[in-house]
């Protein structure tokens, strides 16, 4: 009786270790769910999107990838529109963060640029909006305050970043930091649905 009882008594131990370990692993793998949105793309007005872009070296050859995130409520955060050369953001934000990396794989490090102040900006037709202000980007001796910068949205799908060359010592080459604007009406469902009129 002795025995059936110490068996009972251990494959309920088992059992219970086994339901513990199961519910750490649910727990955790729901709190690690990665996804092409920041983690915080539910909280505020705010646009989300990738940097994908192939920037030049100093003699304007192809040479850097450069891979990364931005955030911002530039967009979504503007006054009244009182004519179409002359938008004023209030309080709006651009942030982002990418990692910059040699085409044969080397010299990897991250760069971001924050504290973005806008100026001014213009819509310049339906479909093209423009930020120009100023910001603070990351370089290796520290960060560059007060770099002239413009922000271009296309066609609410790209996004172009320019940071005065001659300010930043043209690290990230001759041309603006290209990037891809989220449809905020995949909302975070995975992957990309399209449908055959968007197929080649």
């Amino acid at each position: 009786m002795n025995r059936i009882r110490n068996r009972l008594t251990l494959s309920g131990i088992v059992l219970a270790y086994f339901i513990i370990i199961l519910g750490f692993f649910i727990a955790n793998h729901e709190s690690n769910i990665v996804g092409a949105y920041p983690s915080d793309a539910q909280r505020g007005d705010y646009r989300f999107g990738t940097i994908s872009s192939i920037q030049n070296d100093e003699n304007g050859i192809p040479a850097w990838v450069l891979m990364g995130h931005w955030k911002s409520n530039l967009a979504d955060n503007q006054s009244s529109i009182a004519n179409q050369t002359n938008l004023i953001s209030r309080a709006g934000s651009f942030d982002a963060q990418f990692e910059m990396v040699l085409l044969n794989g080397s010299a990897a490090h991250t760069h971001t640029i924050t504290n973005f102040i806008a100026t001014n900006s213009s819509q310049i037709n339906n479909s093209t909006m423009m930020f120009n202000g100023t910001s603070t980007a990351s370089l290796r001796a520290g960060p560059v305050t007060d770099i002239p910068t413009s922000i271009t949205i296309m066609g609410d799908k790209v996004i172009s970043i320019w940071l005065d060359p001659s300010i930043v010592d043209n690290h990230y080459g001759n041309t603006p930091i290209y990037g891809l604007v989220m449809d905020r009406d995949q909302g975070r469902q995975g992957p990309m649905k399209l449908n055959s009129t968007q197929l080649g």
